[in-house]
């Protein structure tokens, strides 16, 4: 069976699609999936310029916005532009109109596409979701109508597994272009440390540059605080493999300053925290528990991959090698057990705090050790 071919890297899906504006009418309709929202807003943003540029109208929806109204929605899809050629039909954070639960809501979206795209002098549709799945209808839609459906994945932030060098990071490529283009003096050994820094966002990465445009990349270090061990998931990394010293940074630096939500703003929300780490960190034992059994039984890594069931980017599969690695097969469940016992407290009302998380990276720092 063929594989199915990769989505190209965001900023090259970005500046691919930028130079077909600049050449072309825009397409009559647009699907951009993906999670990383960054570039969802831009490509929407460029795409949306150049049909004002050429006379549309534009309307926009937003389907987390309080006063979303899809009878509106609907009726802009469905009529005619009031005062120009065409209209340009902006649909942002769209996964409730085409998930698997969207009912009659995302067949009457669905249906009222169609029917744009198919009208003469349509305009365009830019549908924005943080995943659609794959045999979808509108990315049928999206093929038969000549338009396109372009991913919009996270930038990865670790180097490739041919080039361990953290400077050839995907990540600190683009912010390395950003630069450029911002006119920001900074170089590869800079823009490793700021993302380090502050991790994968290209939000928080744009605004770390604005403070250096401002400042002079030679107060770097000060300007530039310490937040990438504010994402649970890293944390979680750290505590499952033992690594002490970092799962404690990680856990002060979250309960400090708060994490990035799916929406990029920062929760500062002690309580949300402690439920977040524990699922994260409940699923990275859970799938290092599954692994180790299949090792035990004399199963490749491939298998014992395939019996945590692994998802993610190209870090997933390393990250799950050297956890495994990292303990005794037998140690999993036991692991397991304690986090268990920590999520029953928090189910009885008792608060989970960092204290709570530094204990258990200590607890199990001294297992690692041996001592």
């Amino acid at each position: 069976m063929a594989e199915r071919p990769r989505d190209p890297a965001p900023p090259d899906a970005l500046r691919a699609l930028a130079g077909e504006l600049e050449r072309e009418a825009p397409r009559a309709l647009y699907v951009l999936n993906g999670p990383e929202r960054f570039f969802r807003e831009e490509m929407a943003r460029r795409i949306r310029a150049a049909c004002l540029e050429r006379g549309f109208e534009a309307c926009a929806h937003d389907l987390t916005d309080p006063d979303f109204d899809f009878a509106r929605l609907l009726d802009d899809l469905l009529s005619g532009a009031l005062f120009a050629a065409a209209r340009c039909v902006l649909v942002e954070n769209a996964g409730t109109l085409v998930g698997a639960k969207a009912g009659d809501r995302g067949k009457a979206f669905l249906d009222a596409v169609k029917k744009r795209v198919g009208a003469a002098g349509g305009g365009t549709i830019v549908v924005g979701v943080e995943s659609l799945a794959p045999q979808h209808a509108l990315r049928k839609l999206a093929r038969a109508c000549g338009g396109a459906v372009i991913g919009c994945r996270k930038l990865w932030d670790g180097p490739p597994p041919w080039d361990p060098d953290p400077r050839r990071a995907e990540v600190v490529l683009w912010l390395l272009q950003e630069a450029r283009e911002a006119r920001v003096a900074l170089s590869p050994d800079e823009a490793a440390f700021v993302v380090a820094a502050t991790g994968n966002d290209p939000y928080a990465l744009r605004a770390q540059l604005g403070r250096l445009r401002e400042r002079g990349a030679g107060e770097l270090r000060r300007l530039v605080g310490w937040d990438a061990g504010a994402s649970p998931f890293e944390v979680a990394e750290h505590l499952a493999r033992g690594d002490a010293a970092r799962a404690v940074g990680g856990i002060e630096a979250l309960y400090a300053g708060g994490y990035r939500g799916r929406d990029g703003a920062r929760v500062v929300d002690g309580g949300a925290l402690g439920v977040l780490l524990l699922n994260a960190l409940t699923g990275k034992l859970r799938e290092a528990a599954l692994a180790a059994d299949v090792l035990g039984r004399g199963g490749d890594f491939a298998a014992a991959s395939r019996a945590a069931g692994l998802r993610g980017g190209p870090r997933a599969l390393p990250e799950l090698e050297a956890r495994v690695k990292a303990r005794p097969r037998q140690s999993w469940r036991l692991l397991l057990d304690e986090v268990g016992e920590l999520e029953r407290r928090s189910r009885s009302g008792a608060t989970i705090d960092a204290t709570d998380f530094a204990l258990l990276a200590l607890r199990w720092r001294r297992r690692t050790l041996g001592t």
